[in-house]
């Protein structure tokens, strides 16, 4: 393997320190990127390994440099495959011929993240609605906010519903429509919530886009000064949108018991539902990273797939193994819980997706479409062709969602047990010799 010839610490690097519960401290790292600068929380010897490379040293001579410095810590080679295949690529160390402004980037899976990401409210319209209603996050209004949360939610399916009534299925074309925009206010409203809730600590240069999440076109805040903030306080910016969205909740309630209209109802629960998703702590979201700042566990679902790879070790590979994740035992004993629950999840989602989506929506599904095809060739204007295609669209793309949704969790299964089945293999390799 060639050596790299005098790379150095990224120039325009900025550190800071990072609030977690990792077993060692944690250093929050911020690079340039064509887009948008790339952060990393990684931890304070990686840093320190980082700083070692100034430039006048080659690869081998900073890896001793910091050898010397820290005796016995990590091998060379594992040092070598660090910075080959983590530092540099993250933008962290960058060589002579590399634009150091533009090295940031980020190695997350793709499809953990956004597919398409675009920017449609920029910082200067963001910053200054966000700081007027920052006022929102004080505590005793706070408190408020989650009784009338906790009211509405009591009062609603107490009392005004049950569960099983709720059919989405019978709503007309006007109908879906006027819940569609109901949603599209609130989800408006959960984007400021997670502003404002980034202005009451300080945090500037906010902005809201559109992009798209699995299947789903979701939109997203830019809050990327809350990686400064201690973890409790990004767990209250995690929190913010739902928040602020529980409150457009009680509005829809009020004009329900207002009017009599059942479509503020059906609003009411369908919004709850994408709250329930928005919290759900196994995807990408806000219950995603709520879980990971008030626990302190940084990138948790590597954390999670390292713990099933501990467990998987004890049980068919060396037990004697240093553990692959970087907690403290409280954190441990979270991830344990978290990953346990994880597959109870997987369990539960796959329940409901036959049940609400194969029972209720597929099968009434075909029998539509043929409707549909037979009423255009009898001959429909214009208004019941767009009501018609709308209405068979959004039932199209539920079963397009289950469908990828179910799809990728027979993949994460196959992947955890293929890790098992190797480590197993391993383990008996020894004894075929």
């Amino acid at each position: 393997m060639d050596e790299l010839k005098n790379p150095q610490a990224n120039p325009h690097l900025q550190t800071s320190a990072f609030d977690s519960d990792a077993g060692q401290p944690m250093i929050l790292c911020v690079v340039p990127s064509t887009a948008d600068d790339v952060r990393f929380a990684v931890p304070e010897k990686y840093v320190e390994l980082v700083r070692a490379f100034d430039g006048n040293r080659s690869e081998d001579e900073a890896i001793e440099h910091f050898q010397n410095a820290n005796p016995g810590l990590f091998e060379k080679e594992w040092l070598r495959r660090l910075i080959q295949k983590s530092l540099m690529p993250k933008g962290l160390i960058v060589r002579p011929d590399q634009d150091a402004a533009q090295a940031g980037t980020s190695v997350q899976p793709k499809r953990g993240f956004l597919y398409i990401k675009l920017p449609i409210l920029p910082s200067k319209v963001v910053d200054p609605i966000a700081r007027m209603l920052s006022f929102m996050f004080m505590k005793p209004l706070m408190v408020i906010g989650g009784l009338l949360f906790i009211i509405s939610h009591v009062y609603v399916y107490g009392f005004l519903i049950q569960l099983d009534t709720v059919d989405f299925d019978a709503l007309d074309t006007g109908s879906i429509l006027l819940i569609l925009l109901f949603s599209t206010l609130a989800t408006m409203c959960h984007e400021f919530g997670h502003a404002s809730a980034a202005a009451h600590y300080g945090c500037r240069r906010m902005s809201i886009g559109w992009g798209v999440y699995i299947v789903y076109t979701v939109l997203w805040t830019n809050v990327s000064e809350a990686w400064k903030l201690p973890r409790r306080q990004r767990a209250v910016v995690d929190i913010g949108g739902v928040y602020f969205e529980s409150l457009a909740l009680v509005a829809l309630l009020l004009a329900y018991m207002h009017t009599g209209n059942p479509v503020f109802l059906f609003a009411f629960v369908f919004i709850d539902f994408s709250i329930l998703t928005t919290l759900n702590p196994f995807l990408r979201m806000d219950g995603y990273w709520l879980v990971s700042d008030i626990f302190g566990i940084v990138n948790l679902r590597k954390q999670q797939t390292n713990w099933f790879q501990d467990i998987a070790h004890k049980i068919f590979g060396d037990g004697d193994q240093p553990p692959t994740t970087n907690l403290t035992k409280t954190a441990k004993r979270v991830l344990a819980v978290y990953s346990v629950l994880g597959v109870v999840f997987l369990v539960y989602l796959l329940f409901v997706l036959f049940d609400i989506v194969v029972l209720n929506v597929a099968s009434g599904f075909p029998a539509r479409v043929t409707t549909f095809a037979q009423d255009l060739a009898a001959g429909m204007d214009w208004l019941e062709i767009v009501g018609g295609a709308l209405e068979i669209f959004w039932r199209a793309m539920m079963l397009i969602g289950a469908t990828y949704m179910l799809i990728s969790l027979v993949q994460r299964v196959g992947r955890m047990f293929a890790k098992v089945g190797a480590l197993r293999r391993a383990a008996l390799q020894p004894s075929a010799n």
